[in-house]
């Protein structure tokens, strides 16, 4: 499990660079921008604490109904796990006898393990029993949305809190299911299903192997857990008793399961799992035709995430600019350079130029998605923002979209030598004079709440989060700059009027 109040800025303040940082005017703003970032863990300038407690504090500035449809949108768009159970623990102590909350936070649990670890938080946080609205949806949960596949993987025995626990406390009716499932859970009866974890802990070489291409045939692997063992089921089949038709059969399975778009789109998993399991194929010494076949599925299978969004109009010209400064070093910078793949898929590649920035800039090739992400790595540095939009300026390169891929902690030179000329602001009116319709847009990677690097505007736009699903809201953003506001008030809750 994953588990300073927003202050009334004036309209500028610092960053944590002691950057020049601009208040975006609106709480519910500033809350989106840290939940959709937060995988609850520490960050270059933040700590997992002190990011649970800079939640919690904006979250108490917003109403309960807009926390409750947060929660929804953070779980089902974000694909987000850790933050919504925080969110669901804070209105389950706050929220008492409304009429919505036991439907919202049914909406927000998708796997067993969501109760696990919600009960898990709520007990760490407090000492009296849970109250009927989170009980109950823990109920409905139980009864309505699993199978007894689910309820056999998700037992877990070895957590502090098990499923039978939260069994015991909701006492859900067994109706949807063909056998008495819950009773068989408390009494320990289950039949333990067969998964990676169980099957890379209790297996070696052959038997391995074996159970994996099993799974693979009879679908039985996440997709989740498909990307996290690339790695393993290929060594698997490494071993000499293996023949290489029988390896070469497992492979065109697993390629097979990594393509089906209706299992990409069901899965909820974050792009940068495609990363990862790039890097793991990379890592690999094996043929090297089935390695290019494997990645060729791996990249299919990531389209598929992202595809059919139409960022611009066509002819539209864009600009990705991403930070490689040392604040972005490591996974802000692999989400990064992978969201920018993601944009880069529903682009006109003839129209796109794409840039890396720190202490200064270099432009990057933009071919395939997957080309980028393997061929881009940081190098480190400051955080210079200025450096690409001077080169912009100075090649009189005319783009209709400018997008920064950013932790959002910018500084201007003239923070240090003086030079007043380099102040973002000043650029951005230096290269509206080359287009003066031009739209920024940040892609906000951490969430600190320390406010923007240029004020917000109907043409400085911000969006944050890890989810491909982002991308379908930038069309949105681009007409009306509180488009994820609007998004997320327009989720309905049960007995809202309207």
């Amino acid at each position: 499990m994953k588990f300073n109040k927003t202050s009334n800025k004036t309209s500028t303040s610092v960053n944590l660079e002691n950057g020049i940082a601009f208040s975006r005017n609106s709480v519910k703003r500033d809350l989106i921008s840290i939940v959709l970032n937060s995988m609850l863990s520490s960050s270059y300038y933040e700590t997992e604490k002190n990011r649970i407690e800079n939640i919690l504090n904006i979250a108490s500035e917003v109403s309960p109904e807009f926390l409750a449809k947060l929660m929804i949108y953070v779980r089902n768009e974000g694909y987000l796990r850790s933050v919504s159970h925080l969110l669901a623990v804070k209105l389950s102590e706050e929220v008492k006898g409304s009429s919505y909350l036991r439907d919202a936070l049914y909406r927000s649990f998708i796997r067993p393990d969501d109760l696990t670890e919600v009960l898990s938080l709520w007990n760490s946080r407090n000492s009296s029993n849970l109250p009927n609205s989170l009980r109950r949806a823990m109920k409905d949960t139980l009864e309505d949305k699993f199978t007894e596949y689910h309820i056999s993987k998700y037992q877990s025995k070895h957590s502090s809190v098990k499923l039978k626990d939260v069994v015991k406390l909701c006492r859900p009716s067994t109706k949807n299911y063909k056998t008495n499932v819950f009773k068989d859970l408390i009494e320990e009866n289950l039949k333990p299903a067969v998964t990676a974890q169980s099957v890379n802990a209790n297996f070696t070489d052959s038997q391995r192997f074996n159970n994996y291409k099993v799974m693979l045939k009879e679908n039985k692997l996440g997709y989740m857990a498909l990307l996290k063992n690339i790695k393993n089921i290929i060594e698997s089949g490494l071993t000499p008793e293996i023949k290489y038709s029988e390896f070469e059969e497992v492979i065109n399975l697993l390629c097979d399961s990594i393509e089906n778009e209706t299992s990409v789109l069901n899965s909820k998993v974050l792009p940068f799992r495609f990363t990862q399991a790039l890097n793991a194929l990379s890592s690999l010494e094996i043929d090297s035709i089935i390695k290019k076949k494997i990645e060729f599925s791996l990249e299919i299978g990531f389209s598929y995430s992202s595809k059919n969004i139409n960022l611009v109009n066509p002819n539209e010209k864009v600009a990705l600019l991403l930070d490689e400064s040392g604040s972005m070093m490591g996974r802000p910078f692999e989400i990064g350079k992978t969201m920018m793949a993601s944009m880069l898929s529903g682009l006109d590649k003839n129209n796109t130029v794409g840039y890396l920035w720190a202490d200064n800039c270099r432009e990057v090739e933009l071919t395939s998605p997957f080309s980028f992400i393997k061929n881009t790595h940081e190098q480190g540095g400051g955080t210079d923002v200025w450096a690409p939009l001077d080169n912009l300026i100075q090649t009189k390169t005319y783009v209709d979209l400018i997008v920064i891929f950013t932790d959002m902690q910018m500084y201007d030179i003239n923070n240090f030598y003086g030079i007043s000329k380099r102040k973002m602001n000043t650029k951005m009116k230096e290269y509206q004079e080359i287009n003066p319709n031009v739209k920024l847009l940040f892609w906000n990677l951490e969430g600190y709440n320390t406010g923007t690097p240029i004020q917000l505007s109907n043409n400085i736009l911000e969006i944050a989060g890890f989810s491909d699903n982002m991308l379908q809201v930038i069309p949105k953003l681009l007409k009306d700059k509180d488009a994820l506001v609007n998004e997320i008030d327009m989720i309905k809750l049960k007995g809202e009027k309207g």
